[in-house]
């Protein structure tokens, strides 16, 4: 076998994998949609296709039948391929309730920085809703619904993606594509597109879970990361996640221009949430590098 056909072959046994998850993917999610479509014409006899699609009920399932299918078609993957191959996707039970519940501070103190340099910087205006108790069956909703995106998200991109091209090329290969496939799945969001920033942000939020997978050494530590981030986001401050708009304790007015406010993306398309998460990946990349140090010899310490 040639040099050529040597190097390339890994890619494309790699490429093949990501593929074949992805149709595992989306015949789930297919499989799971009719289900929840036949369910609400059973509800609602007579309706046509444009009424299931308008129900909320279906809105909801469609929603569930996507997290559903990342995870079902990832999984299956990793149990096909990969799983006799002796590597774990990050589920490493080790303090993983500790590493959750850094992740969840660590994710609520950034957006919480973030959200505070947006309104310094006067690109928000924030409002407190009449609260009466009936917003509190819409906010364990989207919490349930951020645990379900943040377990899908980082088992898909940090979990599996990762795993696969660290195995095969390294950690920083690994990290770089799981971060440009993540921000890639968000392609479709509302305002994704408005300007650079979501995409940039989306890179960089990408950068920081793949760090936080590797130097943690599983995934409790970015999945509550991302689910305190989102529900902080959306349900707590009132911004937009991601272009979507939630139920929320507060609202978030954007004013001015949206390279401040993050426009129709929500805080995740502004400036000032690209340079928290700078901040938060070099400060994250030098805790662990130090941690790494105060573990090594004396006489490895001076090698370095």
């Amino acid at each position: 076998m040639s040099d050529l056909k040597r190097k390339l072959l890994p890619i494309l046994v790699m490429a093949g994998k990501i593929v074949l998850t992805l149709v595992f993917i989306v015949v789930i999610t297919v499989l799971l949609l009719v289900a929840a479509a036949v369910i609400t014409l059973r509800r609602m006899p007579g309706a046509g296709m444009s009424d299931v699609v308008a129900d909320v009920f279906f809105a909801q399932a469609s929603l569930w039948a996507q997290i559903a299918g990342f995870i079902g078609g990832t999984l299956l993957s990793w149990m096909l391929f990969e799983k006799r191959r002796g590597w774990r996707l990050g589920f490493e039970p080790h303090r993983a309730l500790r590493k959750t519940i850094g992740g969840l501070l660590l994710g609520s103190a950034l957006i919480g920085l973030s959200a505070l340099g947006i309104w310094l910087a006067g690109g928000v205006a924030f409002t407190r809703l009449p609260g009466n108790g009936d917003q509190l069956p819409a906010l364990i909703g989207g919490l349930c619904l951020f645990i379900g995106v943040a377990v899908n998200e980082e088992l898909f991109a940090r979990g599996y993606l990762q795993g696969l091209a660290k195995r095969q090329y390294g950690a920083g290969w690994g990290i770089a594509i799981s971060m440009i496939v993540f921000a890639l799945l968000h392609a479709k969001n509302p305002g994704m597109w408005s300007s650079i920033m979501p995409l940039l942000n989306l890179l960089l939020a990408g950068l920081l879970f793949g760090l936080c997978r590797e130097y943690s050494g599983s995934l409790w530590l970015p999945i509550g990361l991302h689910v305190s981030w989102n529900f902080v986001q959306g349900c707590v401050l009132g911004f937009d996640v991601s272009g979507m708009p939630l139920t929320s304790i507060l609202t978030a007015e954007p004013i001015g221009s949206s390279y401040v406010s993050g426009g129709a993306f929500g805080a995740e398309g502004s400036v000032l949430t690209t340079i928290t998460l700078v901040l938060s990946v070099g400060m994250l990349y030098n805790y662990y590098q130090r941690k790494h140090i105060s573990r090594l010899t004396p006489a490895r310490r001076n090698d370095l």
